[in-house]
């Protein structure tokens, strides 16, 4: 084994971290003669180590600069024992590689994040930032079915159900139903 076999390293997506964004070189360990440029990834809407575990986007090529595979997902991204960073190959100076501005791009991503469920509204997307204007609720056990009823939502952090601030409807129903204190 070589040392960039051995080395410990991060994750992907801490690698986008540190690297302030896609552009730089990984290789997999079980890869014989391949690396890959890092082209995209879905926003780090997360905390590290997995920072929202957001779609990744390479360009694999053999170690002589051949093309393998343009635009495939990065599998296992969030296991730091699969990825070791590498450095940028010698032929990438003499060779255009993809702009990192490239259209084809948003439109791969777009379509990896539909497939993994990871857009706005679906099962995995970004989930709604935690200070929401959340109007908490005081809902006995025994009534927490006419809580669901109304759409509330447990937080299991804070051990109460709640409802957005904004559905003002909703609000004064939980206010009649006694569930809102003044």
């Amino acid at each position: 084994m070589t040392d960039w076999q051995t080395a410990s390293d991060q994750n992907a997506f801490e690698m986008l971290a540190e690297s302030g964004g896609p552009g730089f070189w990984v290789r997999r360990l079980t890869w014989d003669n391949s690396c890959a440029r890092v082209v995209a990834s879905g926003e780090l809407t997360g905390v590290a180590p997995y920072y929202g575990n957001p779609s990744v986007l390479m360009d694999v090529y053999s170690l002589d600069g051949i093309p393998r595979e343009l635009l495939a997902p990065l599998p296992a991204a969030g296991t730091f024992k699969t990825w070791r960073r590498w450095p940028e190959p010698v032929w990438a100076k003499n060779t255009t590689l993809r702009p990192l501005d490239d259209p084809k791009i948003v439109e791969a991503l777009y379509k990896l994040d539909k497939k993994r469920q990871k857009l706005p509204g679906m099962r995995f997307g970004p989930k709604p930032a935690e200070n929401l204007d959340r109007v908490l609720l005081t809902v006995p056990f025994a009534r927490k079915d006419e809580a669901k009823q109304l759409g509330a939502r447990w937080d299991p952090a804070k051990k109460a159900w709640w409802l957005v601030g904004s559905n003002i409807e909703k609000i004064e129903l939980a206010k009649k139903l006694g569930f809102v204190s003044e």
